[in-house]
């Protein structure tokens, strides 16, 4: 029984090709990954230079669109009606009247006939206001009124002031 020396030079095969495997699935993923980034970017070039809207969709063709009310430094400011109806009179009275029966009643003349110019001016408006104010009460809780009836208070007294000053020019003229 003669024994022979264990051959410990030699590498074995099948690590070599598992190495190679796992690169390759590396180098797979990566493509698997930034291929669709890729075509979704080219995607998206391709919208905005064939099918966008010739106005290019600028704050200046939006406010010309939108009859060119002019804000702060003379430029055009347009507002979109969802924000405009959550920073309305008819926001304000509207949560006054919702929270109405879990907070208090609260006394808010001046809202109201704020609510009344705003509903002859845009009936959207109001009936999105509306909505807003819907959406809120749908989460108000026993903490939550308070603020709601601070939110209601300020915007009486902001209303008061408009009403004040409008009367204060109109008597002028």
């Amino acid at each position: 029984m003669t024994k022979k020396p264990v051959d410990t030079a030699k590498p074995a095969p099948l690590n070599a090709a598992a190495d190679i495997t796992k690169k390759r699935s590396k180098l797979k993923l990566a493509l698997f990954a930034l291929v669709p980034l890729l075509l979704a970017g080219g995607g998206y070039a391709g919208w905005t230079m064939f099918t966008a809207p010739a106005g290019g969709g600028t704050a200046e063709a939006s406010a010309a669109a939108d009859g060119g009310r002019e804000g702060e430094g003379g430029r055009a400011v347009a507002v979109p009606p969802e924000i405009a109806a959550e920073t309305s009179y008819t926001h304000a009275f509207a949560l006054s009247v919702l929270i109405a029966p879990r907070c208090g009643v609260a006394r808010v003349p001046a809202l109201a006939q704020a609510t009344e110019a705003e509903a002859h001016d845009s009936g959207m408006l109001v009936n999105l206001s509306w909505l807003a104010a819907a959406r809120r009460v749908a989460a108000t809780t026993e903490k939550s009124c308070d603020f709601l009836r601070a939110e209601v208070i300020d915007a009486e007294r902001l209303a008061m002031k408009m009403a004040d000053s409008a009367g204060k020019t109109a008597a002028v003229h």
